[in-house]
């Protein structure tokens, strides 16, 4: 036995104290100490800290992102549908199709494609209503059948009683300077008695990035409108930054 020991100890590079040493530090059934255990949990708790931060940065981010997409898409919807809507404007006569306009709401009769021309081939006519709800932020559209016209051929207007449909959100637009081509605040439509080649964009009122300033003749009366420019502000979120659409709709009724 002790030559084994003896021929174990010749062999080990690290010899009979190295060995023992060795052993010790194998049996040692120590842990780690507190200020060991300490400082790798304060660097756990920070490297988390750091993921959960850039993770939920980056999801909402992506929220975000999405949200904007949805209401640009929505609001171009809305504003092809109302565009659409308006160069359809008609009576089927040579009257003005339009019954009522203001800064944030406007009637016209336009044909109702769902609906059959009546035995006499007169077209089948539905009161269109677009208005901008300034508490809720929402633009709505009602359609209103017409049941009666005049002997003339031009339709009684049955007023607004059609089932309201919300097309898209749009906010409250900022104050403008009307006086040189800007917008009221809570306005969507202004009104022109021209054509859009006639009509030229101010470039001198620039007070705001919202504003789409159109220096234009304003029509005396409904008989006078030709063109229609619509100015929609969108945002996803109260602090979100505030996207600006514009269209412009000539009637085609007048386009002369």
């Amino acid at each position: 036995m002790l030559r084994f020991a003896r021929a174990q100890t010749a062999l080990s590079p690290l010899g009979a104290a190295g060995w023992k040493r060795w052993l010790r530090r194998a049996l040692d059934e120590r842990g780690f100490t507190l200020i060991e255990l300490v400082v790798v949990m304060a660097i756990l708790g920070i490297t988390t800290a750091m993921f959960s931060v850039t993770y939920t940065t980056t999801i909402s981010r992506s929220s975000h992102v999405q949200a904007q997409n949805i209401a640009q898409t929505e609001v171009r919807a809305a504003l092809n549908q109302l565009v659409s809507d308006l160069r359809d404007a008609t009576t089927g006569t040579t009257t003005t199709p339009i019954v009522n306009y203001g800064n944030s709401s406007i009637s016209f009769y336009a044909p109702n494609h769902l609906a059959p021309n009546s035995t006499t081939g007169a077209i089948a006519l539905q009161r269109i209503t677009y208005s901008l709800n300034l508490t809720s932020h929402v633009l709505q559209r009602r359609a209103t059948d017409v049941t009666s016209y005049n002997t003339d051929g031009t339709p009684i207007d049955p007023g607004d009683t059609g089932t309201i449909h919300t097309i898209g959100t749009i906010l409250t637009p900022a104050t403008g300077n009307p006086s040189s081509g800007g917008w009221y605040e809570g306005q969507m439509f202004k009104y022109c008695k021209q054509s859009p080649p006639d009509m030229t964009i101010d470039p001198s009122n620039s007070t705001s990035a919202e504003l789409i300033t159109w220096q234009c003749q304003v029509p005396a009366d409904k008989t006078e409108l030709k063109t229609i420019v619509v100015r929609a502000v969108m945002s996803p979120y109260s602090n979100s930054e505030r996207f600006t659409y514009g269209a412009v709709a000539t009637l085609r009724w007048n386009a002369s």
